[in-house]
């Protein structure tokens, strides 16, 4: 099976997502990215002539429109109600790399130019906030009365709530689909006796 002609930028944003992801765009230097190729850093430059802003900006906008997509798919095909919904979108979620969103727009974003920054910024809403609290939005008429006016507040906190699954689950022995069974029961019912 021979490669196809992209598969060497391919493998170097896959390589980049993977590390600006999990370590953060001041944590990961081009060497790094170079190293985990198996290339000379020299080499980036063809893919990327201006360096690693660039190579940042274009790998987080590849990775959160993957989610995007994803979010929709998932929604689309879950059954019509909130519960579904949240249970098939965290399940996916909670099998991917953290996004470390919080992470992003404090220590990460302030690092690149103004309009760059804007870009990723405004990409983490559409792609990562915005299906979240069109959910919430879609049914809002089961929330209760006072939190029907607030779904992006809901889906703000649902996925900081999912973000917190990931050091939940490292010392846990509960099952991907235990500890996002027991997030949804928390978020819907909450915690405390009626």
């Amino acid at each position: 099976m021979s490669k196809q002609p992209n598969s060497s930028r391919e493998n170097l944003l896959d390589t980049a997502e993977h590390l600006f992801t999990s370590r953060g765009y001041t944590a990961v230097t081009l060497k790094d990215i170079a190293k985990a190729l198996g290339i000379k850093q020299a080499s980036l430059y063809y893919h990327f002539p201006l360096g690693k802003e660039d190579l940042y900006v274009e790998t987080i906008l590849r990775h959160l429109e993957h989610r995007r997509t994803m979010l929709k798919k998932l929604m689309a095909e879950a059954k019509p109600d909130l519960e579904s919904c949240l249970r098939q979108v965290v399940i996916w979620l909670i099998k991917q790399p953290p996004l470390n969103g919080a992470r992003m727009i404090l220590s990460d974003l302030p690092q690149l130019s103004p309009e760059k920054a804007a870009q990723i910024e405004s990409a983490i809403y559409h792609c990562g906030f915005a299906p979240i609290e069109d959910l919430f939005a879609k049914y809002r008429h089961d929330l209760q009365d006072s939190l029907q006016e607030e779904p992006g507040f809901i889906g703000g906190t649902f996925l900081s709530s999912i973000e917190s699954l990931y050091a939940v689950k490292r010392y846990g022995f509960k099952s991907d689909e235990e500890l996002v069974a027991q997030l949804i029961t928390l978020v819907l019912q909450g915690a405390l006796k009626r």
